[in-house]
């Protein structure tokens, strides 16, 4: 293979029978810098995070809606009472429903998306920066309150830096709502806070979450071995105290 060749197989996403090998490579891969498009029309045209968000906060509240009348319709129920309805939210075809668009329908289509930008992409080799970012900063669909979040992070914290300051990716990255429940922060507070201290009235327990504290330094940044050490991991931990995703940060 000649080294034309070869640029477009390792510095984009593979050639196809209509592709024309680039006379010079270099020009090739630098040219796309200015051409690349953070938002093209696949994309644009999936959901925001805050819309995802939207649609989860409404999905969890009829679900604990469900959840609170259980006990009255199992009574109705004992009662014989006719024509009772579902007692579990599992049951329920209208959480079904939601369920089924948040963790498949929002989830193929962004992915849908993600695919059909990287294929007509005319600058393949920034698209492959954006996979090293993403894997680079991941979050898990398999977590029920990312999964429709999951295309929105890397279409709104990746895209829009891939080309600029790796501080600026890593703040979008940090404060995104699907990484931050992706690793707990949403429910992390000061264990002397006001709201550590109702919670505790509660009979529940909330304070500091180091998760995200953790994985900025260990995988995002610095990495093991750099000198960091627990009480760092706990500091930063509280500086990142109160950020959250409202409606979404268990109370």
């Amino acid at each position: 293979m000649t080294p034309q060749t070869i640029a477009l197989h390792r510095f984009g996403m593979g050639a196809t029978p209509e592709d024309r090998p680039p006379d010079d490579p270099h020009a090739w891969v630098t040219a796309q810098f200015a051409r690349f498009d953070a938002r093209p029309a696949p994309i644009a045209a999936t959901r925001t995070a805050l819309q995802a968000a939207a649609d989860l906060i409404a999905f969890q509240k009829q679900r604990r809606e469900v959840r609170a009348a259980a006990p009255a319709v199992a009574a109705a129920a004992a009662n014989g009472a006719a024509m009772v309805p579902p007692t579990k939210p599992g049951d329920d075809p209208e959480l079904k429903a939601q369920r089924r668009a948040l963790r498949q329908d929002h989830y193929a289509a962004t992915a849908d998306a993600r695919l059909a930008a990287a294929l007509a992409s005319d600058t393949p080799f920034v698209e492959r920066m954006v996979f090293f970012w993403s894997n680079h900063f991941a979050v898990s669909a398999d977590k029920q309150a990312v999964t429709p979040l999951a295309g929105a992070f890397e279409f709104e914290a990746i895209r829009p830096h891939v080309l600029g300051r790796f501080g600026d990716m890593l703040s979008a990255v940090a404060r995104h709502p699907a990484m931050l429940l992706y690793l707990d922060q949403a429910v992390s507070v000061g264990p002397e806070s006001l709201r550590a201290q109702r919670a505790a009235m509660q009979g529940r327990r909330r304070g500091l979450n180091e998760n995200l504290a953790r994985e900025i330094l260990e995988l995002h940044t610095l990495g093991v071995g750099s000198g960091y050490t627990q009480g760092d991991v706990t500091e930063f931990a509280r500086a990142l105290t109160g950020w959250t995703v409202a409606g979404l940060g268990g109370g």
